[in-house]
Formats: structure tokens, C-alpha cells, sequence
């Protein structure tokens, strides 16, 4: 129990003696500024990467209703018997799940068309 005690202690006084370290480096006005830059450097680099994951996913998004509409045309060439045929139930699923399928086609394969969609926005960003 003492041991956990002491790390726990050790853990608290070595992240005290590093905020101390960070605040006597900041002694000039010169190196506050200078942190100060670089903190709105690092949050807009931030921003930024939200704003490309945003665009990318959109993207992505948009190929899978092109393969959506792609493999819903192909399920429409498959003649379905009178066997075989689960009522307005089955419809709705299978809708769900072709949806479902695209999605997954656009973020797993190289189709390319999100990432022309993507080069193309981007550069408007």
C-alpha cells in the first residue's frame, strides 16, 4: 500500500516540477508570445484536421449513393421468383442493407470517385 502511495506521490511531484519548468522557461515576455503562436498553431492545425475529416467523410458519403444506386440497378436485373419473395418486409431490409453495403464498398475499396471529390473541394477550402 506504501508503494502505491509513493508512485502516486512521485507521479503528482514530477507534474508539478514540469508545469514549474515550463513557467520559469516562460520568464521573458519573447518566449510567452512565442508559446502563446504556437498554441493557435497547434488548435488551427486542429481545426483544420476536423474540417478535412468532415470533407472526407462527406465525400465518402456521396460515392456510397453512387454505388447505392449502382447495386440497386444490378438487384433490379435479378428476376425474383414467386418463391422467393418476403413481402414489403423484405423490401425495406434489403433497401437497409444495400445501403448498409454501399457505405461499407466506398470506405473499404478504391473506387477513386471520393478521392477526386475530395482533391477538388479541398483546394476551394
Amino acid at each position: 500500500m506504501n508503494t502505491i502511495q509513493d508512485l502516486y506521490q512521485t507521479k503528482i511531484n514530477s507534474g508539478t516540477s514540469t508545469a514549474e519548468n515550463k513557467l520559469k522557461s516562460l520568464n521573458s515576455s519573447a518566449n510567452f508570445d512565442n508559446a502563446v503562436s504556437e498554441a493557435i498553431n497547434v488548435t488551427k492545425k486542429n481545426v483544420m484536421n476536423k474540417q478535412q475529416k468532415k470533407l472526407w467523410d462527406t465525400c465518402v458519403e456521396a460515392e456510397s449513393l453512387f454505388v447505392n444506386k449502382m447495386l440497386k440497378e444490378m438487384r433490379k436485373s435479378v428476376d425474383k421468383g414467386e418463391w422467393l419473395h418476403g413481402g414489403f418486409a423484405e423490401e425495406i431490409f434489403e433497401d437497409m442493407l444495400y445501403d448498409e453495403y454501399s457505405l461499407q464498398v466506398s470506405k473499404n475499396s478504391n473506387l477513386g470517385m471520393a478521392k477526386m471529390l475530395y482533391n477538388e473541394l479541398s483546394r476551394r477550402m
